[in-house]
């Protein structure tokens, strides 16, 4: 990890949901549980999610694509929600499978459903998102702008006992499991944008999950 921070402290620190710190210890401790690789994403297609986002979002102000909120914290998503379709046509088949590949490489199987996201990250607009688990089988988040262009914004994660960090190459990807507790350290300048996809190994992902009142996902397989 580049962090200098005791990971297995932290896990024990964070305002987590009792199961989701039990998720998270076990991912912890796990090495096989990230992935991380550059050039997932051509520069080409990087800067077509970004076009698409950016049209997407009718607020050039606070860059909202609407009143949704994030279940994690319950500010503001600033993303543009992507359908499976939407993200096929934009990437290409070579593209999308390439997207899929680390997600793969974790499950073990391909993802048999996917929900996904093109989310801004900025001092004006969500500066960052506290440590939470997934509710989804993996996840995989790419990076659509060099790190250059920002500062923080990291995407950390806690597993193989470190605090991990993903690349900022433009184009390059972190893949893991759900379980895996992750956040995103504050934005403090510039703007990032960032594709995020949610792998399920069922298509009635769906069922096996419910949404709380105060927004929380419950998974109800465990």
């Amino acid at each position: 990890g580049d962090f200098d921070v005791n990971p297995k402290e932290l896990v024990n620190m964070l305002p987590l949901q009792p199961s989701d710190r039990k998720r998270a210890k076990e991912a912890l401790a796990r090495d096989d549980f990230v992935v991380t690789l550059d050039n997932v994403v051509t520069e080409e297609h990087c800067d077509r999610l970004i076009t698409f986002a950016k049209w997407a979002m009718p607020s050039t102000v606070t860059g909202a694509a609407s009143n949704e909120v994030d279940s994690v914290d319950g500010a503001p998503a600033h993303q543009a929600n992507l359908p499976k379709a939407a993200l096929k046509e934009l990437l290409g088949s070579e593209g999308y499978a390439r997207l899929l590949a680390p997600a793969s490489q974790i499950l073990g199987v391909m993802p048999r459903a996917v929900s996904a996201f093109v989310r801004k990250y900025s001092t004006t607009s969500r500066p960052r998102l506290p440590f939470h688990c997934d509710g989804c089988d993996a996840s995989i988040s790419v990076n659509l702008v060099d790190g250059s262009e920002y500062d923080g914004g990291d995407l950390v994660m806690l597993s193989d006992n470190a605090l991990l960090t993903a690349p900022r190459q433009a184009g390059s990807a972190a893949a893991h499991s759900a379980d895996v507790a992750h956040a995103v350290t504050d934005l403090t300048r510039g703007v990032r944008w960032s594709l995020v996809v949610f792998a399920h190994k069922r298509r009635n992902w769906r069922r096996q999950f419910s949404v709380q009142a105060d927004g929380r996902v419950v998974d109800k397989r465990r």
